[in-house]
């Protein structure tokens, strides 16, 4: 068994196919597959149940992917630290989920830039359960999400802000007389939301009272960004809930107001990364750097 056989492993059950595992792992198809071959005949096991129209990991194979991931992880993280000799300096692969970085990053950039000249940073966007993926794969260094979510158990977190909720509606809306409004005053508007993938489309769904959940959200629709949201809402469409520091961005025709309900709901800005990464001094700069922005 050795350190290439289990980095092919690990890619054939991200890729779920022989051809993008190998292209993924710049090798050749044939050099792939025999190598799994090698693993399986080194361990006396089938991992994998291969034919010329399907590819399905064994019940081993499927309880083995996972150590061989934290292997393969940190393997890379010992030679990035051998690479890097000073984990203080160098690239920053940040993953950031869509409701956050356009909004968070713009506060952030010239501060972090003069504070840490030496670790610029690479932003990946993407949504919570794709970052935490990479995380795991040791393709990015750290990410920004929302919590609640469930399953960071084996991350490191630092605390970033706490976010509250805003509901937005068109100006001449007949609510906009309220200085602020309940979710019971809006439960009966049409209800513009993010689509599958977002968390923040549970974070929002999850604000409204327990005994309204359950409605069936006949007059709900979804948008695939904040921004999109905000148009859809200035268009007439319905009214949206948005995260606070988005709020903050003024849009034509539009009109915010805070919730009155207490306690009021909001969402807590993490960052995450895993306890084996050789940059924690790092991280924990950066989450400085961030809390000390006052953003909310």
């Amino acid at each position: 068994m050795t350190l290439t056989e289990l980095r092919y492993l690990v890619a054939l059950a991200q890729h779920q196919h022989f051809a993008k595992a190998a292209q993924a792992c710049h090798v050749t198809q044939s050099t792939l597959s025999a190598g799994i071959k090698h693993l399986e005949d080194s361990l006396g096991v089938i991992l994998v149940e291969r034919g010329r129209q399907f590819l399905h990991f064994t019940e081993l194979g499927k309880r083995f992917i996972p150590f061989a991931r934290d292997i393969v992880m940190r393997a890379d993280d010992l030679s990035y630290m051998a690479k890097t000799h000073d984990p203080l300096k160098g690239e920053l692969s940040l993953g950031v989920i869509y409701t956050i970085a356009p909004y968070l990053l713009p506060h952030l950039v010239q501060p972090w830039r003069q504070e840490q000249p030496d670790v610029p940073v690479r932003l990946i966007e993407g949504f919570t359960a794709e970052l935490i993926q990479r995380l795991n794969d040791a393709e990015i260094d750290a990410a920004i999400i929302a919590l609640p979510y469930q399953g960071l158990e084996n991350f490191n977190t630092w605390q970033l802000y706490r976010e509250g909720f805003t509901l937005v509606l068109p100006e001449q809306h007949p609510l906009s007389v309220h200085d602020q409004l309940s979710l019971t005053q809006v439960y009966q508007e049409t209800l513009l939301i993010l689509g599958q993938g977002h968390c923040f489309r549970d974070h929002a769904l999850s604000a409204f009272p327990k005994q309204e959940v359950n409605h069936p959200w006949q007059s709900l629709i979804e948008g695939s960004s904040l921004e999109t949201l905000r148009a859809m809402v200035a268009s007439g469409m319905g009214i949206t809930l948005l995260p606070q520091l988005a709020a903050q961005h003024h849009w034509p025709g539009l009109i915010t107001r805070p919730i009155a309900d207490a306690p009021s709901p909001y969402r807590d800005i993490v960052l995450i990364a895993r306890p084996s990464h050789p940059r924690q001094e790092i991280f924990r700069r950066l989450s400085r750097t961030i809390h000390r922005l006052n953003l909310v």
